[in-house]
């Protein structure tokens, strides 16, 4: 055999096995992430938190590299791929096998935001409540929506607690916002004392129960005048006795209506305690029955008799 045609058979050859590494090279599949039949194209997790998935695909041979190693980091273990999360972000991580490769998006998101507690009952003279704040990032924020004043809060971000210090009768709501104000969590607090109130009368509601601010003895109501409560069934004394009975005068309320705030007009006042003046004080509608109203105001409340 001369040696142009051995030139020719050996040219021949490579040019063959060229071609086949060629074919064999397009006979790995596609990286695949994940178990399921759709390769996982974008993962989340928690900061500090890690996740694994399986890697299938290439040549059985892995890389991984990640874009920005500040909020992620990735490695290969065999075919497990490993990510754990650093920093609040968005990266990417790129798998490499053989040919092929397989892009994956990564979001390190804020924890969910939880509560222990979304509803608050409390009775006025109640030691403090402690509500337990978890997740959401380092710097979760409240919102306090309490506009009748009748609780103190005070808030340790560092312990994820809050305590709820009740003062009088009334609602109030605490909103905890998320890092990235994302996710809302509000607990809602009523303070209430024990007990209801059907008698008409003037009743504090700073305590435990409800207690009578003014002993309601006498309950007269004049249609276009106005009610007094007075203390005394002798209220301007007599020949049994000199006393002259503590009272309170209120104009007509007429035509309440539930979740109102009205102007209860405090004509004439005259007792031992300072607890109320004489003029205007704006009061929420807490309930209307069939012929009294029950007022409430910052530390105080009215069961009273209305007109339609």
């Amino acid at each position: 055999m001369s040696k142009n045609i051995l030139s020719t058979l050996c040219i021949a050859f490579c040019i063959i096995g060229f071609f086949a590494c060629e074919e064999r090279k397009e006979e790995y599949p596609d990286i695949r992430i994940g178990k399921e039949k759709t390769s996982v194209e974008e993962l989340s997790l928690n900061k500090q938190t890690e996740k694994r998935l399986i890697v299938s695909g290439g040549n059985g041979k892995y890389i991984v590299n990640v874009e920005n190693s500040q909020i992620a980091t990735a490695q290969m273990s065999m075919d497990t791929l490993k990510v754990k999360g650093l920093l609040e972000g968005e990266t990417f991580a790129t798998i490499l096998s053989h040919d092929k490769r397989v892009r994956l998006k990564i979001n390190v998101t804020f924890p969910e935001l939880g509560i222990s507690h979304s509803t608050v009952l409390l009775r006025p003279k109640d030691i403090s409540k402690f509500v337990s704040i978890s997740g959401g990032g380092e710097r979760v924020t409240l919102q306090e929506n309490d506009p009748a004043d009748v609780i103190d809060i005070k808030w340790d971000g560092s312990t994820g607690m809050l305590e709820i210090t009740p003062k009088y009768e009334g609602e109030a709501e605490v909103t905890a916002v998320s890092e990235d104000g994302k996710e809302q969590k509000t607990i809602r607090i009523s303070v209430k004392p024990e007990g209801e109130l059907k008698v008409p009368g003037w009743y504090d509601t700073t305590k435990n129960s409800y207690y009578v601010m003014l002993n309601n003895k006498m309950i007269v109501k004049r249609k276009g005048v106005g009610t007094w409560i007075i203390d005394s069934a002798r209220p301007y004394g007599g020949e049994i006795t000199t006393y002259t009975g503590s009272h309170i005068k209120i104009a007509p309320i007429v035509n309440p209506v539930k979740g109102d705030s009205i102007d209860l007009h405090v004509l004439d006042y005259s007792t031992s305690h300072g607890r109320i003046k004489k003029g205007v004080h704006r009061l929420y509608v807490e309930e209307v029955g069939e012929s009294e109203v029950m007022l409430r105001g910052k530390g105080f409340k009215f069961l009273l008799p209305y007109q339609k």
